[in-house]
């Protein structure tokens, strides 16, 4: 398209200097533009070039010449131009479109184009003559006698376009720049037909009420809001550090929002007040607007004491603005020295039993010894609080400690440049002021009325606040020895009792936080079995054990022993119930018990531990000595029982060894009895180990506890050598050696072997009890060899294991 030319209703391409997301929303056609009231678009790439507008008229009219003292203002989408006919009457039109051009004063107008398009033509056998034309600006919508002045042609619109042109456009980007800068506010265009054809009704049609893409560009505003270190600029400006942050705020009239319109960057310059020629520019990336920039000084170019100012400006693709009023600022990098602390409320003595209380205020003072601190910084959980010094640089401030016994503050010190000085620390100690709680009938049952008494940890008390579990709060008054006495029922199990005294003067105390616990769960009591860890009654004898409830319209007890199956018992009217247990071993016992009422309501339960004495026989063997090893495969034991010594009258023993069936031996009259007993082959899967469990039956029917008696068979194993194989290597794949086997069982008749846990294979012992083997490596690295003797009787020692190890060729 060219510059105030005609279009041929296609839009042919141009050199772009910037992708322009308006200009391909215009593509998009005339119809979607028409529905919108002023699409505005920002450009997408970098320091965009402006901002572009699709500008709808002010106002849109036509005239007719069969009524030239009519004005015909409309809204409809389209308006007639040239001749036209209607009701058998010949008109001719021309229609006027005025555009709004004050939004665009002191911009840049880079380019513009009118955007329109045909509704109906009479004849599209005849060549369009449409033309555009700028005329003064009516006052009131024209008649065909008032036309306003006509100016200057702007151009012909879509002479070679195809006929009907849903799409037309002209560029207006001079007509519009002209006006703007002439100061106009307002731009009319009239459409009309060309002279000599206008009269003849085979060029007229009618338009589409017309737009203007417009694109400009306003020079960014001139940066506000400079800060230095985060302090807004102002006189004596006094900032703590030799880098710190410039910032200024910048923003463009050609901001779209979000994230559109131009993008700006920001040009910071920086110098020594007292030596201007050493300015410093900087200038930043290019932003969305508005944005607040911002630019770290390097370190090592300021000083401390140095005074010095900045400037900003900002700058889109194609204008600059003016720069900022300069911000000057000083560095002082000093830091003021550590505060002192006093308090005549809370003295930092430290000395027990504290002063004050909780939730009692307190003033502080805080004093520093610069003269240019203008604040504290506070806390006893980080300096979060702010108090501004005042004459003298001091600061009281009031504080009211939340606990009891230690406290402290921590305090900063701050100078007009916000440099902070060392922490102090202030220690001090808070009085317990909460009041003491003493139970009345700390074994109260659950529901029972219980007394709790108060007295005072203050002096003037008159009165408590008190609550249960944090419930509804109740006050009582105090008696002139300031005690008080309440009445409390618990319904639950874990209980707090929240108490605080309060002074004639209506200071409060700090809350004694009273914890108490109901006993639900029964009381047990036994005359065989004490619960203190000392052995009762022996095993084997019967005992009792009586409940007792802690919980009122308790009918039964459901118990076990040894967390075993549960067991119930009935309660008597006092709601107590006996029991009777006959523990059959000695040592650690357990019984855990817990009431239920006729309702169904459960207590806690309680368990306790209780130890049957053992009268356990004891049992002695030669060949076989407990806890350690002897005899072995074929050797046989005798192993002798005798009775406890309180125990008499044994009849028989009932006696097992591991992986045997129990029997019974009779006793001799003397109350022993012994059993032989030959292990046939040593338990591999025990280590040897047997275990051995004998209890003693009296003629009275008792059975005592277990002894358990316990000793290792000696394996006997056999002893394996080679001259050529061993765990430390020196063979290779392939090398063939002996292993000779030694016998250490007696009567020993065949050793059987395998090699790497593989299938056994027997050899025959020769006269000396011993056999020799042959056997080649097939492989490298770690092999091993089992060897087990064996009797004629079937008798087998315990295993003998040899590690080989084969060099890697």
């Amino acid at each position: 398209m060219q510059l105030n030319g005609g279009s041929t209703g296609v839009r042919p391409g141009r050199p772009r200097r910037t992708p322009r997301t308006p200009r391909r929303l215009l593509t998009g056609g005339l119809a979607a533009l028409l529905t919108a009231t002023g699409a505005l678009a920002g450009t997408a790439a970098p320091a965009a070039a402006g901002l572009t507008q699709y500008v709808l008229p002010t106002s849109v009219s036509y005239t007719d010449a069969r009524q030239p003292a009519l004005a015909f203002p409309t809204t409809a989408a389209d308006v007639p131009v040239g001749t036209w006919q209607a009701d058998g009457a010949t008109h001719t039109s021309r229609a006027y479109f005025t555009f709004d051009l004050t939004p665009y004063r002191g911009k840049e107008i880079i380019t513009a184009q009118v955007v329109t398009g045909e509704s109906t033509v009479a004849d599209c056998t005849k060549p369009r003559r449409l033309e555009l034309w700028r005329t003064d600006t009516p006052a009131t919508p024209p008649t065909w006698n008032t036309a306003p002045a006509v100016r200057e042609k702007v151009g012909d619109v879509g002479p070679t376009a195809p006929c009907p042109a849903g799409y037309l456009e002209l560029g207006v980007t001079e007509v519009i720049r002209q006006a703007v800068a002439a100061g106009r506010d307002s731009l009319t265009l009239m459409a009309r037909i060309a002279g000599p054809h206008e009269g003849n009704k085979h060029f007229g049609r009618r338009v589409k009420k017309p737009g203007v893409s417009l694109e400009a560009n306003a020079a960014p505003d001139v940066p506000g809001k400079l800060t230095v270190a985060g302090r807004a600029c102002a006189d004596g400006l006094l900032v703590g550090t030799t880098t710190p942050v410039l910032t200024a705020e910048v923003t463009d009239p050609d901001n779209v929002e979000p994230s559109a319109g131009d993008r700006v960057q920001a040009t910071f310059a920086w110098w020594p007040v007292d030596r201007p020629a050493e300015r410093t520019e900087w200038t930043s990336s290019a932003w969305y607007t508005p944005a607040t920039v911002q630019y770290t000084v390097p370190g090592g170019l300021l000083v401390d004491g140095g005074t010095y100012a900045f400037a900003v400006r900002a700058a889109d693709e194609r204008a600059v603005s003016g720069w900022s009023p300069e911000c000057r600022f000083t560095v002082d990098t000093t830091r003021p020295p550590a505060p002192t602390v006093a308090s005549t409320d809370y003295p930092s003595d430290r000395s027990f039993p504290g002063h004050g209380g909780p939730g009692i205020a307190g003033d502080f003072t805080f004093t520093s010894a610069a003269d240019d601190v203008v604040g504290f910084w506070y806390g006893r959980t980080g300096l979060t609080t702010y108090a501004a010094a005042g004459p003298g640089g001091t600061a009281t401030v009031s504080y009211a400690p939340d606990e009891y016994g230690p406290d402290w503050l921590d305090v900063q010190a701050v100078d007009r440049a916000g440099n902070r000085s060392p922490q102090t620390r202030y220690e001090f100690w808070v009085r317990n002021t909460a009041p003491t709680v003493t139970d009345g009938n700390p074994d109260g049952w659950l529901g029972q009325p219980r007394e709790f008494t108060f007295a005072p940890n203050m002096t003037d008390v008159v009165e408590y606040v008190w609550s249960l579990n944090g419930g509804t709060e109740r006050t009582v008054a105090a008696d002139a020895a300031g005690a008080a006495t309440v009445t409390v029922t618990p319904t639950a199990v874990d209980n707090t009792l929240h108490v605080r005294s309060r002074t004639r003067d209506g200071v409060l105390s700090g809350d004694a936080g009273y914890p108490f616990s109901v006993r639900t769960a029964p009381f047990v009591t036994s005359e065989d079995w004490p619960f203190d860890g000392t052995p009762g009654a022996p095993a084997g004898t019967e005992g009792s054990f009586t409940f007792a409830p802690a919980m009122a319209d308790v009918t039964e007890y459901v118990y076990t022993f040894g967390r075993g199956d549960e067991r119930t018992v009935r309660a008597g009217a006092d709601g107590r119930a006996t029991v009777s247990y006959t523990p059959a071993d000695a040592g650690y016992h357990t019984i855990e018990v817990f009431s239920r009422t006729s309702a169904g309501v459960e207590s806690e339960p309680i368990g306790l531990a209780f130890y049957p004495a053992s009268v356990a026989p004891t049992v002695a063997s030669g060949a076989y000595p407990q806890n350690t090893t002897g005899g072995g495969p074929g050797v046989p034991g005798v192993f002798t029982f005798a009775p406890h010594a309180s125990v008499t009258g044994v009849t028989s023993y009932v006696y097992q060894f591991r992986g045997e069936p129990e029997r019974t031996v009779a006793a001799n009259p003397d109350g022993t009895a012994s059993v032989e007993w030959t292990p046939s082959a040593y338990d591999n899967e025990y280590g040897g180990w047997v275990e051995l469990r004998v209890r003693a039956r009296t003629a009275a029917g008792v059975t005592t506890d277990a002894q358990y008696y316990s000793f290792r068979v000696d394996p006997q194993s056999p002893l394996v050598t080679s001259d050529v194989f061993g765990w430390q290597g020196g063979a290779v794949v392939g090398q063939t050696g002996d292993f000779v086997f030694t016998a250490q069982l007696p009567g020993t008749t065949a050793f059987v072997y395998s090699f790497d846990d593989g299938a056994e294979a027997t050899v025959a012992t020769g006269a000396a009890g011993t056999a020799r083997v042959s056997w080649a490596a097939d492989s490298p690295y770690g092999h091993s060899l089992t060897v087990r003797s064996r009797t004629a009787a079937g008798i087998v020692s315990g295993p003998a294991y040899y590690n080989i190890f084969i060099d890697p060729s």
